[in-house]
């Protein structure tokens, strides 16, 4: 339990030790250094370090939190499976660092997938200026891009623009693409929404080629070309 001053942001870091394309996907090697190391450098180096938490049930991450001398929090078995949701996570961190009354302790959470390796210290910053500037409840990260998106491969059907009526890229409307990278939204809406997302919801615009998440290992072969 800490004492009763309000945290203006709490950074979470959910890194789950099994993932199901890659093995142990979070210390994957990135140019010699774990893919964790990334967002661990970039959510201390926006001057949170002090309220920084990793959620994680993997030794190795848990040694490597200590190191940067990140609080890392050890995740149950229970929320470790597939099916466990990460609003299941951060609520598991808000409980076991400040209680079920964890609203009075912190004011809003910044979540950052270790699976963006890309994101700049700087796009953590200009989020939650955004955030504030906006008045914003919740906020994801995102890149605009003009797609031609169809679904079902047995059926396809367009859904991003009408093939009959095929437009010029330069006369389509860009698509809002989230890409997984930053989260930032108030806990006490979080605790009634039970959500990321909710109520006055702001879009932060980062580049696409930082937003290559990775879950395949074309992605880390991808992201090594780039950093």
């Amino acid at each position: 339990m800490v004492e009763n001053n309000l945290i203006d942001y709490l950074t979470i870091i959910p890194a789950r030790k099994n993932s199901k394309r890659i093995k142990r996907k979070n210390i994957v090697l990135i140019k010699r250094k774990e893919l964790i190391r990334y967002t661990i450098e970039q959510a201390t180096g926006s001057n949170l370090r002090k309220n920084v938490i990793v959620s994680s049930d993997d030794e190795r991450v848990i040694k490597i939190s200590k190191k940067y001398k990140v609080e890392c929090l050890e995740r149950s078995k229970k929320l470790s499976n597939d099916k466990t949701t990460t609003e299941n996570v951060i609520e598991d961190v808000l409980k076991k660092k400040f209680g079920k009354n964890y609203t009075k302790f912190v004011k809003n959470i910044i979540l950052l997938q270790p699976t963006s390796p890309l994101r700049k210290i700087r796009d953590i910053k200009d989020a939650i200026k955004r955030f504030e500037k906006g008045g914003y409840n919740s906020l994801f990260s995102a890149y605009l891009s003009k797609e031609f998106i169809w679904k079902n491969i047995k059926k396809p059907r367009s859904i991003s623009y009408n093939y009959k009526k095929r437009l010029r890229t330069q006369n389509m409307e860009e698509l809002i693409f989230e890409n997984g990278s930053i989260f930032i939204f108030n806990v006490k809406g979080f605790k009634r929404n039970k959500n990321r997302l909710f109520g006055k919801i702001g879009v932060f615009l980062m580049k696409k080629y930082q937003s290559v998440d990775v879950d395949t290992p074309e992605d880390i072969n991808y992201i090594n070309k780039l950093i």
